[in-house]
């Protein structure tokens, strides 16, 4: 499906996945929910095609969860996402994916009722966590974020996140630290909170922490069967009210170089 980006000019595009379960060819009225998906990239690649955001996708939507897996202006294109882009061009390219994002909604909307979830991979989970937790322009059910961050947010709603991170991610912290762990007078010196420091100070979050694993998680997790199971698990628990608090620590033999993740908003 084609849509037309926040800016009202760039032309997007969107596929939607969908699979009819046994037990809904015998009630068609069965609502679904949707689950909106952004793919990663740094804010100047990536695509929705990719084979393995294709494959997550997939997987989801065997669960009775149909997915919209949408591309978004790429601000950042030629450019990079590094120590030296500022700190006013980042914010730039994450609220025009979270932009983006609710145009995309806006047209999908009308056909879910039962239940809206964003998310993504990386930049994909940055622009979704943006836009539930900053933007506040739309009443998500819930949030979905692989190895993503935000920036910290005084208030926070009581959306509920499945955050999944490596706690030895040298590009997107795992904890509160600099974006790529950059120099603090560096221009892109951007504060950010990754999916351990997001469980701390969100009311409402589950975390998945892989021990001293690092950003290529990111390509692990959208090809791992137990990850698309937590994730439509997830969904579930949300649309049944239910409790979906916990933290769960995956062990590695790996070891990590990067100081250890500073998790404020602790008691």
């Amino acid at each position: 499906m084609q849509f037309m980006a926040a800016d009202l000019t760039t032309a997007l595009q969107m596929d939607v996945y969908s699979k009819v379960l046994p037990e809904e060819s015998a009630d068609p009225a069965l609502e679904r929910p949707l689950f909106l998906f952004l793919h990663g990239g740094g804010f100047y690649a990536g695509s929705r095609n990719h084979p393995l955001n294709v494959e997550f996708c997939e997987q989801l939507a065997g669960y009775g969860i149909d997915v919209a897996s949408i591309d978004y202006r790429l601000l950042q294109k030629d450019q990079g996402f590094h120590c030296e882009i500022s700190i006013a061009a980042k914010r730039a390219a994450i609220e025009a994916a979270a932009e983006d994002l609710t145009q995309a909604l806006s047209v999908l909307r009308p056909n879910y009722p039962s239940g809206i979830f964003v998310g993504g991979s990386s930049a994909g989970a940055h622009a979704a966590l943006y836009a539930a937790y900053h933007l506040k322009s739309f009443d998500a059910t819930g949030v979905i974020s692989m190895c993503g961050a935000m920036e910290p947010v005084e208030k926070a709603a009581n959306t509920p996140l499945l955050a999944f991170h490596g706690t030895c991610d040298a590009l997107v912290p795992y904890g509160e630290a600099i974006h790529h762990h950059c120099r603090r007078d560096a221009p892109g010196a951007l504060l950010l909170h990754g999916g351990g420091a997001a469980a701390e100070c969100l009311p409402n979050a589950q975390l998945h922490a892989y021990l001293n694993a690092g950003h290529g998680l990111t390509n692990v997790l959208l090809g791992d069967t137990d990850c698309s199971k937590t994730c439509a698990q997830f969904i579930q628990d949300c649309l049944d009210s239910k409790d979906i608090r916990g933290k769960t620590v995956y062990a590695s033999n790996q070891e990590c170089t990067l100081p250890s993740p500073f998790l404020p908003c602790q008691p």
